[in-house]
């Protein structure tokens, strides 16, 4: 017997259900049920416009909290320094620029404020100038966002180097104790080392600095910064993610260079993402190694 011939479903909106059956010019008579109808569900379109997916930020985040942990920390410490000392604590936000200040163009020759010598390989040794101030910001910031941080003894060192020695004795506690609990987060050992195969990253790369206030003897900087912080390696937990901030320092001219005091952080401005595909983490743990840091002048 031959079966009736089955209708091609007609298209509508993809992802929607539409019925089929055979082909009649008739309505059933009363009483008598319908031919049988199948339904089928269409696929959904390719090309229709759907919500963007949501992306993972639990390694972004982790990230950023261990980030505003420490920041948080230095700031407390600094703060209550500045309290002690008699010298006036800055105010919130970022300091409006004085009659003093001047702006720096992007041309400005780079000699006129570089270091003059280093130290535990932070620059130091800066000009008495606003272009020194900016050179001493950017290769703090630089410093304070290095992998050596995690290290107890080269801390230490970095921070003896940089830091107003009126604060620096009372930070590496402070320090030590926010970073153990990094070291803990990221799964490093007590002296920083990273897990088996794996390197842990940590860097800045200032793109530009602005002069906000000189007055001879302190002068405050703000640092447009981007930071790289993870692990490197086969299986690793934490990726290597960027971070776009704002850093405004405050440095004290003292035993004959520019010193840091504090700082303020803010978010961004970041730029658009996702331009590029993620290397794989072998790729980022060999260019670690292979790409040294750089040092800026002003």
């Amino acid at each position: 017997m031959r079966r009736p011939p089955v209708s091609r479903p007609r298209r509508t909106d993809r992802g929607s259900t539409v019925e089929t059956g055979p082909r009649t010019r008739r309505p059933p008579a009363a009483g008598q049920p319908g031919p049988a109808r199948t339904r089928i569900k269409l696929p959904v379109d390719p090309y229709a416009e759907q919500a963007a997916p949501r992306r993972s930020l639990r390694g972004p985040l982790i990230g950023l909290g261990l980030v505003i942990v420490l920041f948080t920390v230095i700031a407390l410490v600094n703060n209550g320094d500045k309290g002690s000392s008699g010298t006036p604590a800055a105010s919130a936000g970022t300091p409006a620029p004085s009659a003093s200040a001047s702006s720096t163009s992007v041309t400005t020759q780079y000699s006129a404020g570089q270091a003059t010598g280093s130290a535990d390989g932070v620059p130091v040794g800066y000009a008495h100038s606003s272009n020194g101030a900016e050179a001493a910001a950017a290769n703090y910031v630089v410093a304070f966002n290095s992998a050596d941080m995690v290290r107890s003894a080269a801390r230490d060192r970095l921070l003896n180097a940089i830091a107003d020695p009126a604060i620096a004795s009372s930070l590496q506690s402070q320090f030590d104790a926010a970073y153990s609990q990094i070291d803990t987060s990221y799964g490093l050992t007590s002296a920083g080392a990273p897990p088996a195969g794996q390197t842990f990253v940590e860097r800045a790369a200032p793109i530009g600095v602005s002069l906000v206030d000189d007055n001879g003897n302190s002068a405050t900087v703000s640092v447009w910064v981007v930071t790289l912080a993870g692990l490197a390696g086969t299986n690793s937990q934490h990726a290597v993610t960027e971070d776009w901030a704002t850093v405004t320092v405050t440095l004290n001219w003292t035993h004959g260079d520019w010193k840091w005091f504090s700082f303020q952080s803010a978010d961004g401005p970041a730029p658009l993402g996702g331009m590029q595909t993620p290397a794989a983490g072998s790729t980022l743990q060999a260019a670690v190694t292979k790409y040294g840091g750089l040092q800026y002048g002003r």
